[in-house]
């Protein structure tokens, strides 16, 4: 039984060399679109507008600009039309599509594969239509950036394509399945850089999974401040591997800590009036003399009659994280910060500096994600088929 399972998985993972999936990434969503520049080299590009093939191939840069709700598609030299929908799709495996926009700053951005490109709220929408390997390469280089170590890249494109796969639903009913900002990953336009695609090409189809073979929500942030937090105590949703560790690898990194200053009028104001609880109600000594510590991660910010979630004073301050302590000086509050983000699974500053350190990625996804498998995706379909 054991050889045929064995057996069973390397057959799993010859057949994934011909699994290619996609996805439809809504990209630079960021910004209103009026008017961009699209140029299709290096490589080949077929375009279609509603249905129709535009048989000049020799052209390679166009003018796409927002007329009565459609697109006006213009050369350099002539106007060829209006469209509903325009489609560049790619003829090669290496062809590029680069665009440009005075919204842009002026910056190119460039991409890989193909773009749909309509009219929606009265600006231009690009979907990228991609193979997911590009997309996890250039969401590695916005999330991690370009001085990584190479075990950590590796680690990070398991993460990004597991959380891709994950969210794929996320926009469906808007007409595509991720957008390019942090609600699902970040991804400004396709990397070239060499570390990031080995990273991608090593670990190509590599997931993670619970111990029921359901993909994990594999979160990550930028810094926990030297303790993780459980994924129930942000989220309201408990799960097996999203667990509370200690992290010391952390603790030198860039966004280990942080402080901001806030007045002490400004403070007793927020508790009036935003959670309604009248100053008579609270123990005068929380307007007098404040301290409030964590020595291990807190949920809530208490005093007797109140009781304030930490993720909601962190919103409501746009703190850095929840993991702060405050001290009052004179008319002032001081909050000593620890992390930056959400908490949540891998912290990413701490991976880096265990990457650093010669620790395989292998170790690291198991110290920030407890009772987990790392599986070959087309082996996981085959299995839980």
């Amino acid at each position: 039984m054991l050889k045929q399972l064995l057996l069973l998985i390397v057959c799993c993972c010859a057949l994934f060399k011909l699994y290619a999936a996609k996805v439809n990434v809504k990209i630079l969503s960021n910004v209103k679109l009026n008017s961009v520049i699209i140029s299709t080299f290096p490589g080949e590009y077929s375009i279609n507008a509603d249905g129709a093939t535009i048989n000049d191939t020799t052209i390679n840069i166009f003018q796409l600009t927002i007329a009565e709700n459609y697109i006006q598609l213009a050369t350099l030299e002539r106007i060829i039309g209006r469209f509903s929908v325009i489609k560049f799709n790619a003829n090669t495996a290496t062809s590029n599509i680069n665009i440009k926009s005075n919204s842009l700053e002026k910056k190119l951005k460039t991409f890989q594969d193909n773009l749909e490109i309509s009219v929606s709220n009265n600006a231009i929408r690009i979907i990228n239509i991609t193979d997911i390997e590009h997309y996890i390469g250039g969401v590695i280089e916005a999330e991690a950036g370009l001085k990584a170590a190479p075990e950590y890249y590796k680690l990070q494109a398991i993460l990004c394509r597991t959380y891709a796969l994950t969210h794929l639903r996320r926009h469906e009913a808007e007409g595509f399945q991720l957008c390019d900002q942090v609600h699902c990953q970040v991804f400004s336009n396709s990397t070239k850089n060499k570390e990031i695609l080995t990273a991608v090409i090593e670990t190509k189809g590599l997931v993670i999974v619970d111990s029921e073979l359901n993909l994990i929500i594999a979160a990550f942030h930028s810094n926990c401040g030297g303790q993780t937090i459980n994924s129930e105590d942000v989220w309201s949703l408990p799960t097996s591997y999203l667990k509370s560790v200690t992290d010391t690898f952390c603790l030198q990194q860039r966004h280990a800590q942080w402080t901001k200053k806030i007045t002490l009028k400004e403070w007793t104001n927020y508790i009036d009036l935003k959670h309604k609880t009248p100053s008579s109600t609270i123990d005068t000594a929380l307007y007098n003399s404040i301290a409030f510590s964590q020595n291990n991660r807190s949920i809530f910010f208490t005093d007797k009659a109140l009781k304030i979630p930490l993720k909601t004073i962190r919103s409501d301050w746009s703190l850095n994280s929840t993991y702060f302590s405050i001290n009052q000086h004179k008319d002032s509050l001081i909050f000593s910060g620890r992390g930056y983000g959400h908490g949540v699974g891998l912290c990413q500053e701490g991976a880096m500096k265990m990457a650093k350190t010669g620790i395989p990625y292998t170790d690291i996804l198991h110290f920030y994600y407890k009772n987990v498998h790392l599986v070959n995706l087309t082996a996981l379909n085959i299995f839980k088929q």
